[in-house]
């Protein structure tokens, strides 16, 4: 079976092309040694209110969400225990990963500021991998002035409207981000939205930030290309729901290897991300 975690946080360390995962990171204004996942802190159990009434706490279902789930994982091909996530619940269902709705699309925005050459084509060829594990859409809403935040929360009235406030894909540097520091080549994680009970937790935000110069010189070596996309593969398998796991031969492993795709461990993790339950009542 597969460990989970209590709660989530993440980076991923980058040292000559290889992952170190000693240091720490920042993850929401909580300090977490010796960790490679950034995981907001905006989510809470809720103590007042009517639980089975989430109008209150949560923005209007956009237009471009589904009755039913917008896209499907594969059918399952691996019995591998290879995975982990950041955050399970119980239920009346038993347990489940905390994961995205799948019947929205991910929304992204991108602030380029440090992006190296081929970085829109790099992040569009990571989100389809991600898209093809899980079933879950993304759509890119476009470029943005946002700068990364340690602190930034699931919704932003003022600057994305009265919605979920769309993922935001920084490419940066550690001048910006000091997380990045060092060997961090990229930092990434969910934001959950505030719940009452158990079955209303979800992801419904987050953030990724990529090392812009660090992942430039990657780019640079032969095969930079497979090893500079694994990185973005892996921050956004992060973003979905993925925590680290022990297993080199997957690409969530937090130290480098030879893996520049999904292992059968990852496959599985992220099938069972892509069957969360829906929020478009």
């Amino acid at each position: 079976m597969a460990c989970t975690l209590a709660v989530a946080v993440g980076a991923l360390y980058l040292r000559s092309a290889v992952l170190d995962d000693t240091g720490t990171s920042m993850a929401g204004g909580v300090h977490v040694p010796g960790t490679d996942v950034v995981v907001g802190a905006g989510s809470a159990s809720l103590s007042k209110g009517n639980t089975g009434d989430t109008h209150a706490i949560w923005p209007p279902v956009p237009p471009d969400a589904g009755e039913r789930p917008l896209g499907a994982p594969p059918a399952q091909n691996s019995s591998s225990g290879g995975f982990a996530f950041l955050r399970t619940v119980g239920d009346s269902g038993g347990s489940r990963p905390v994961a995205w709705d799948p019947c929205r699309p991910i929304h992204l925005v991108v602030n380029g500021a440090a992006a190296p050459r081929g970085s829109d084509q790099l992040l569009r060829e990571a989100t389809a991998q991600v898209s093809s594990a899980t079933g879950l859409q993304f759509v890119f809403d476009g470029p943005t002035t946002e700068a990364p935040s340690r602190d930034r929360a699931p919704q932003d009235n003022d600057r994305y409207g009265n919605r979920w406030s769309p993922v935001l894909v920084a490419w940066t540097d550690p001048a910006v981000v000091p997380d990045l520091a060092g060997s961090v080549a990229g930092l990434a994680g969910p934001e959950e939205a505030p719940y009452y009970v158990a079955s209303q937790e979800h992801w419904v935000s987050g953030r990724v930030n990529l090392d812009g110069p660090d992942l430039a010189e990657v780019l640079k070596r032969p095969g930079g290309w497979g090893r500079a996309r694994a990185v973005v593969m892996h921050e956004l398998g992060h973003l979905v729901g993925m925590a680290h796991v022990h297993e080199p031969t997957e690409l969530m492993y937090p130290e480098a290897t030879a893996q520049t795709a999904f292992g059968p461990g990852d496959q599985e993790g992220l099938r069972q991300l892509g069957l969360g339950p829906c929020f478009t009542d």
